[in-house]
């Protein structure tokens, strides 16, 4: 083989293993996007979850304070 044959070999060799790794992340990165996704859609669900329970323990919270103003209004009707 001469020289140039075997400087093609090289660089046809670099080139396949260009595309191989070119191959490889795009695939990770299709991976990667499907997570980001995923995890999105996880996030907002918490926000959701957060919202609803923080608008629930301000409720309690409202009746709590309700019931013990009644409670402070009965005691001292009872004097």
């Amino acid at each position: 083989m001469s020289h140039e044959q075997d400087s093609f070999d090289v660089l046809e060799g670099k080139i396949n293993q260009l595309i191989t790794a070119y191959d490889a992340l795009k695939a990770e990165n299709t991976v990667l996007g499907e997570q980001l996704t995923e995890s999105k859609a996880i996030v907002k669900s918490l926000e959701e979850k957060l919202t609803r329970l923080n608008q629930e323990r301000e409720r309690a919270k409202e009746k709590v304070e309700n019931l013990l103003g009644r409670l402070d209004r009965l005691i001292l009707s009872n004097r």
